[in-house]
């Protein structure tokens, strides 16, 4: 079993409330969507649950949406670019992309859409921001603010989980993750915690 090194930082990380979007099921990517009144409600609710916590430092994505309550913006925290298909529904995006979105849809972790981003390429901006924000706060606990792309990736990079299993795991709105570690080697602490909002991922819809 793992034992913390006085070095090691605890890096939490948050996923932002719903928003607009997110009710609407249109991708999002880097395009910014204004949070709705729950999601508000999910982002107070993360703010009490974290009060507590002696917390170093705040980061975040630098989109709207996650931005709401950190005070240090990373581009690496960014959610992932779906390039043309952001602000479409997969139906919108059926109609006017063509053949090519449904291809891409079979295929959407390892092909990036055009002017977008494939999931390798953002698992490297992930873990290279975790790494750097690790490795500025030895010993201390931060907050992340960012989406859940990210901290699917990281998850699945951490575990060495094949993004084969990519629909197997689910990141809720304004839920927790914590991982533990250095620019070395990084822990999962806990995954998807809800705790604090009083609901649980399984009912959600599950969508990408």
């Amino acid at each position: 079993m793992h034992h913390s090194e006085p070095e090691d930082a605890t890096l939490v990380l948050v996923r932002h409330g719903e928003t607009v979007w997110n009710v609407e099921n249109r991708w999002q990517g880097q395009k910014d969507s204004p949070l709705t009144d729950l999601g508000r409600e999910q982002a107070r609710k993360v703010a009490v649950r974290l009060a507590a916590t002696r917390i170093s430092a705040v980061y975040s994505s630098s989109l709207g949406r996650a931005r709401e309550v950190a005070d240090i913006e990373r581009e690496g925290l960014r959610e992932r670019s779906y390039g043309v298909l952001e602000g479409k529904t997969s139906a919108e995006a059926a109609a006017s992309e063509g053949a090519w979105f449904l291809r891409w849809q079979a295929d959407h972790l390892r092909q990036a859409p055009p002017a977008g981003e494939d999931e390798r390429m953002v698992g490297d901006r992930v873990m290279a921001a975790l790494a750097e924000i690790a490795e500025s706060h030895p010993g201390q606990t931060v907050a992340i603010s960012t989406h859940g792309g990210p901290i699917k990736i990281a998850f699945f990079r951490i575990l060495s989980i094949p993004l084969s299993l990519w629909r197997l795991a689910w990141v809720s709105n304004g839920s927790i993750t914590t991982f533990r570690g250095n620019r070395d080697v990084m822990h999962l602490v806990c995954f998807n915690d809800v705790c604090h909002l009083e609901t649980t991922p399984i009912t959600e819809k599950m969508k990408d």
